[in-house]
């Protein structure tokens, strides 16, 4: 579309040049000293809404990942923590028995 800015600017408010080729279709404006040039295109359209349905299932299925992993941490707290649990009380269980046989043992004599 070829169209003079004095044209554009003696265009009434609300009024707009429209020239549409196959899909592609063009309007320009002039709304208070500002020409506005709008462009769309039909497969273009389709472009765009096909990335954005493929942005918004990737985005569905990173955040339920993420919180798939967050639940899977909150399970597992801390790994070495039981592992060592149970090593300070296997420790100390056995001293307080070693503790107790010998008080009997020599407790006796």
């Amino acid at each position: 579309m070829a169209i003079s800015v004095d044209s554009l600017l003696k265009l009434p408010e609300g009024a707009a040049y429209r020239e549409n080729k196959d899909r592609a279709h063009v309007e320009a404006t002039h709304h208070d000293g500002i020409i506005y040039i709008t462009g769309t295109c039909d497969s273009l359209q389709r472009q765009v809404e096909y990335y954005e349905a493929l942005y918004h299932t990737a985005r569905d299925a990173l955040e339920q990942k993420q919180s798939e992993l967050m639940q899977e941490r909150q399970k597992r707290s801390e790994p070495l923590g039981n592992p060592i649990l149970i090593f300070v009380l296997g420790l100390v269980g056995g001293i307080l028995i070693t503790t107790t046989f010998n008080f009997r043992k020599y407790g006796k004599e």
